[in-house]
């Protein structure tokens, strides 16, 4: 673990050496920013609109949960698909490019430790990007003044369900890295499995029955959903969790073969 830790360190050190970090972080929040702004001016209008037609029922159902953070975590996870591939491109393509790593080859560290050494550091930056954000329930605790206005059960579960989906596409980013010396086919193919892995839910309107549960199932964000209602499904756990440990075995192997080639 020591040897893991090590690695993660020099990857991190890497990452905030480079622009790449910085910018990943500003897309997100700027582009997080859009759509909280979005959500946060759509629940002020149907606000308005209950009070003036003088709907106390349906002012009790609108909630900033429902109608803000649902929806935002689901734009966040979109959002993630277009991030991800620029910050696993580099985790072992540039390793491989530069022949920087024969050199880890050559020391006492295991494919296994590589591995984790670098989808460590990924996760920290994932939680660090994630981190930003919490600048939005924030504000709105505050713009409320009303110490029930926000359910941050549910906000920290969001959260929760954001990281496990980063956490998966990073494992997936992790793999295609492995795979090639090129950064840029890197994250081109990493960008379109992740893609898919979204808009394969789309097709689930055209199915029915046992197909339509598969293709849901397989849809990455709709598993933030429950997340976001600040519930825990033990599909979505094994869905996040299968995806990370196959990405990372498949990763472990791909080092593997390459150290003996």
């Amino acid at each position: 673990m020591k040897n893991a830790l090590a690695i993660a360190k020099k990857e991190l050190n890497i990452y905030f050496a480079t622009p790449i970090a910085y910018v990943m972080f500003t897309l997100f929040v700027v582009i997080g920013s859009y759509f909280f702004l979005r959500l946060l001016g759509a629940y002020e209008q149907a606000s308005l609109m209950y009070m003036r037609f003088n709907s106390p029922e349906m002012m009790n159902r609108l909630n900033f949960q429902d109608a803000i953070f649902r929806a935002l975590f689901g734009n966040l996870g979109v959002i993630l698909i277009f991030v991800v591939p620029f910050l696993t491109m580099r985790l072992v393509a540039e390793e491989k490019k530069q022949k920087t790593i024969e050199l880890l080859y050559s020391t006492p560290v295991t494919p296994g430790q590589i591995v984790w050494g670098k989808y460590l550091a990924a996760l920290a930056i994932l939680v660090c990007t994630l981190t930003f954000t919490l600048l939005y329930p924030a504000l709105v605790q505050i713009v409320a003044k009303d110490p029930n206005g926000v359910e941050w059960r549910s906000i920290f579960l969001g959260y929760a369900g954001l990281f496990l989906l980063g956490a998966a596409y990073m494992a997936l980013g992790l793999f295609v890295s492995s795979l090639t010396e090129s950064q840029v086919v890197a994250a081109l193919i990493t960008f379109v499995v992740l893609l898919m892995t979204w808009i394969i839910g789309w097709t689930a309107a055209e199915t029915e029955g046992a197909t339509r549960e598969v293709v849901t199932y397989l849809s990455s964000v709709s598993h933030l959903d429950s997340f976001s209602k600040g519930t825990v499904d033990l599909k979505d756990l094994v869905y996040f969790v299968s995806i990370c440990a196959l990405g990372l075995f498949a990763t472990h192997r791909a080092v593997e073969a390459h150290r003996w080639s």
